[in-house]
């Protein structure tokens, strides 16, 4: 995994502020509403934030000033010049976060002619970005198990290869924002508003109204509402109470899994509504949300247990069973879980597989990778089981235990009793020979052993060295 985009905060973008003005918005600032005259005031910008007018005719224009100025149109934000200073402060946190936004996919697109280009013939193409999710793989080190952006997407646009990675059909890919708001490890961000923005605009003090570009009142604007997570939701209300808005579009279908996230949250903290053209979730009594500050949260999972360790959240608790039939204490488990909620526990007698609550993101990876059970990824036939809790509970619990196998010449860990049993019934019915003492050693003295019993238990075993070390071949 590259620690470029995890150990440390992200480079902050260099965001400034355009002022405009025109005959529908009279107030201080530059006074056109030609896209050729904005964009030469707005050449050599990385990132704007324009304050202006908020309406469809406006939006155009500022688009097409941004791509005639060569600048990324998703590292552009519009703000109505009624909005006042707050609105500002949001929009700019956003943009000083858009790392995201130059991994969107390029399109070619052509202009609008303007009278001077169609006096002179000219016809010019620009670079647009499309503002769809992002796969960033450096961010991801799951794939090769986890399979929740490929599940939570209702359009099959998402497929995830153990090998390749994830990939996205843009062509079926409706920016609906389900996969993002699954990612336990933010590795499916939207260009236009990354995770790590997310994160800063919980920082600020002060009731939010958040919603999609759709709406023209005075919120922070979102591709979709959908993409928010629990772990946005929760941080998000740290600071202040919340209220979403959905506009009403083809994309609002899409909307339950938040619809039962805002209930149970408003169930522990209220202070949270959603309004859609359907229904109206009304907020409860707001309660305190307590979160500690932080500096920069690589991904969701992080910030799940920075949520749970402080507040009673019953719709991020879920609850592990395992098998004591076919479970084998392998150990897969713990080794891909995210957060740590599964571990392996070793002692002088034993070993066992604990679960703790607190640190579950109930991302089911656990399940994906367990090799003992039928193939279905969350089937109750797999050797390890992970439901939502029927009661809270942050008690660690022990899932299962074992008799520890050591290495009978060594002392080495050689694995659990029923792993070794597992092996032996494996080797067994491929026909291969596995006898205890062979099983009951570590690699290195199953070689030894391997060794002696072809040549004679008496024949001095060597072990072959690598080309780098003394006396190799």
């Amino acid at each position: 995994m590259s620690t470029n985009f995890l150990s440390t905060p992200l480079i902050k973008v260099k965001v400034e502020v355009f002022y405009h003005s025109c005959p529908h918005n009279v107030s201080s600032g530059f006074y056109s509403c030609d896209p050729e005259e904005i964009a030469s005031k707005l050449k050599g910008m990385k990132a704007v934030v324009i304050v202006g007018k908020y309406d469809e005719e406006h939006l155009k224009l500022y688009k097409e000033a941004a791509l005639r100025a060569g600048i990324n149109p998703l590292l552009v934000r519009v703000v109505d010049s009624s909005w006042g200073e707050k609105a500002l402060e949001e929009n700019k946190k956003i943009l000083e976060n858009g790392w995201v936004a130059d991994l969107a996919l390029v399109e070619e697109k052509g202009l609008p002619l303007s009278r001077r280009e169609l006096i002179r013939g000219e016809i010019k193409t620009v670079k647009d970005r499309i503002d769809k999710p992002v796969w960033i793989s450096d961010m991801c080190k799951l794939y090769r198990a986890c399979t929740l952006c490929q599940d939570s997407c209702p359009y099959n646009a998402i497929k995830v290869d153990k090998k390749s990675g994830v990939s996205i059909d843009y062509t079926k890919c409706t920016a609906c924002g389900l996969c993002v708001s699954s990612c336990p490890m933010s590795a499916i961000q939207f260009p236009s508003v990354s995770q790590q923005a997310i994160f800063e605009l919980s920082k600020i003090k002060g009731n939010k109204i958040i919603s999609c570009y759709k709406d023209k009142g005075n919120s922070i604007k979102l591709p979709c509402i959908a993409m928010l997570s629990a772990v946005d939701l929760a941080l998000l209300r740290s600071s202040g109470e919340v209220e979403l808005r959905c506009p009403g579009c083809e994309l609002s279908k899409n909307l339950e899994s938040l619809k039962r996230i805002v209930t149970d949250l408003n169930e522990a903290v209220g202070g949270i509504s959603l309004i859609t053209p359907e229904d109206k979730i009304e907020k409860k009594e707001a309660k305190v949300v307590t979160i500690s500050s932080f500096s920069y949260l690589a991904n969701k999972a992080e910030a799940m247990q920075e949520i749970i360790k402080q507040n009673n959240l019953p719709d991020i608790t879920y609850d592990a069973f395992v098998n004591m039939k076919i479970h084998a204490l392998c150990g897969k488990c713990a080794k891909w879980c995210p957060t740590s909620a599964l571990t392996i526990e070793y002692t002088d007698s034993g070993e066992k597989l604990s679960f703790n609550p607190d640190k579950c993101i109930g991302c089911k990876i656990c399940i994906n990778v367990c090799p003992e059970g039928d193939n279905g990824c969350s089937s109750g036939n797999k050797a390890i089981k992970l439901v939502p809790a029927k009661k809270v509970s942050h008690e660690k619990k022990d899932l299962m235990k074992d008799e520890i196998v050591r290495c009978k010449v060594c002392g080495a860990i050689v694995g659990s009793r029923k792993s070794l049993n597992l092996v032996k019934k494996i080797m067994k019915e491929r026909g291969l020979e596995c006898d205890d003492e062979w099983l009951e050693r570590c690699p290195t003295h199953r070689a030894e052993y391997s060794f002696q019993k072809f040549f004679g238990m008496k024949a001095k075993f060597r072990p072959r060295r690598g080309p780098n070390e003394v006396g190799g071949v």
